[in-house]
């Protein structure tokens, strides 16, 4: 090839690249049946550090991170200069929680999450926003589809967490988490939660 060739070959490449759209969350929609309740105090089902440990591989297969390095230390470099680690590259699941006791509040226009601490999460139906963890940020959506409640976490990186939650026909609630690669690859991790009041 000739100079000329590999200098158009690169431009039309640079073009394409420049055109590519960003992925960003899916868009969900509000709460059509308002028969749909998840109030309630909820206890996880089974053996909860077994999911943990499900989750924390999970994370680490999705993120090119160790989930419990980034939680212990920070996503800092500890320096003056607030940048993020070279290696953090998947942050998604910096905004991901989890808990062996979850108390749900709903109303006509979000969910409440306590994940058994002092701070719930809120979630409104339809919403997409940026989320901000410092100076980390990733995009969620929140919403309805049918009877199920899902909540999507996106990063730059391509790393996205997908929650969906449901009500059983025996009124256990089951949550599907899916931790996804910028490569598509993902991981599905089921819990199941029996309402204790």
């Amino acid at each position: 090839m000739n100079k000329i060739s590999i200098i158009m070959i690169f431009t039309l490449f640079m073009i394409l690249n420049g055109c590519a759209t960003l992925e960003t969350p899916n868009k969900f929609g509000l709460l059509e049946n308002n028969a749909i309740n998840m109030n309630g105090h909820w206890e996880y089902i089974g053996d909860y550090n077994e999911n943990e440990k499900q989750i924390i591989s999970a994370i680490k297969d999705s993120s090119g991170v160790v989930y419990r390095a980034i939680k212990t230390t920070g996503v800092f470099d500890g320096k003056s200069s607030e940048k993020v680690r070279k290696n953090s590259r998947g942050v998604a699941h910096l905004f991901f929680e989890n808990s062996k006791k979850i108390q749900i509040t709903q109303t006509n226009y979000s969910i409440f999450i306590n994940f058994d601490r002092s701070i719930v999460e809120e979630y409104s139906f339809g919403e997409l926003k940026k989320i901000q963890l410092g100076n980390v940020s990733a995009m969620r959506s929140s919403g309805w589809v049918d009877k199920s409640y899902f909540i999507e976490t996106l990063d730059a990186y391509g790393m996205k967490i997908t929650e969906k939650y449901s009500l059983t026909a025996n009124n256990i609630l089951k949550r599907i988490i899916i931790f996804r690669d910028n490569k598509m690859n993902d991981v599905k991790i089921e819990q199941l939660y029996r309402k204790t009041k």
